[in-house]
C-alpha cells in the first residue's frame, strides 16, 4: 500500500508538530551550552534596560534625533574617539557638537548592531557595555552600502532609574568579524 500526502494536508494534520517538537528539544538542550547568555534575577532587568539604552542610541542615530541622543548621555559623560584629534568630548555641549557633526547626523543612515557581539556586565549601578554599529547609507535605495563600522565601549551608569553613557570609547570595528572585539 502506498500513501500520497501533500505538504498542505500533512501540515493541516499536525505534521508541523511532529517536526517542531524534536527541534524544541534540541534548542532546550543547547540553551545550557551558552550560560553567559542566560541571566536571571534582578540583574536581568538591568541588562534589559541597558539593551534599551543601546537600541535608543541606534534609533537616535538613524532618526537624527539629537534630543534623544543627548538624553542617553550623563551630563558629565565623556566620549573618547580613537583617531580624532579633538577627542575627548566631555559634557553636554561638546557631546552635542560631536554628534551633530558626525556622519549619522549629517547623512541619512540606518544604524545596525549585531546582537551576538554585545557585551553587558552589570556591577551595581555601573556596567560595562560593548557593541558595534554598522551604518548603511542610502538604506532605502538600490545604491545602499555599509558606510561605517564602529564600536562603542565603556562604562554606563544608572541615574535614578535610567541607564546612561558615562565614559565611552569609540573606534573602527573593521574589518568585519563575527568573533573579534575591537576594544579594549
Amino acid at each position: 500500500m502506498t500513501w500520497s500526502l501533500s505538504r498542505r494536508t500533512f501540515l493541516r494534520a499536525g505534521g508541523a508538530a511532529v517536526i517542531a517538537l524534536p527541534a524544541l528539544d534540541i534548542l532546550a538542550a543547547r540553551a545550557g551550552e551558552f550560560p553567559g547568555s542566560q541571566v536571571s534575577g534582578p540583574e536581568s532587568t538591568q541588562v534589559a534596560l541597558i539593551y534599551e539604552l543601546q537600541a535608543a542610541f541606534h534609533r537616535a542615530k538613524t532618526t537624527q534625533d539629537i534630543d534623544l541622543m543627548m538624553s542617553l548621555w550623563a551630563d558629565d559623560g565623556v566620549l573618547n574617539v580613537q583617531g580624532n584629534a579633538h577627542s575627548p568630548f566631555a559634557g553636554t555641549d561638546q557631546l552635542r557638537a560631536f554628534w551633530l557633526g558626525s556622519g549619522s547626523f549629517t547623512h541619512r543612515r540606518l544604524s545596525l548592531v549585531p546582537s551576538s557581539k554585545k557585551q553587558i556586565d552589570v556591577d551595581g549601578d555601573e556596567a560595562w557595555l560593548y557593541f558595534e554599529c554598522h551604518d548603511v547609507g542610502d538604506y532605502d535605495l538600490s545604491t545602499r552600502a555599509i558606510v561605517n563600522d564602529t564600536f562603542l565601549a565603556g562604562t554606563v551608569a544608572k541615574n535614578g532609574d535610567v541607564w546612561q553613557f558615562r565614559s565611552m570609547t569609540a573606534g573602527p570595528s573593521s574589518p568585519l568579524s563575527p568573533s573579534h572585539y575591537y576594544f579594549p
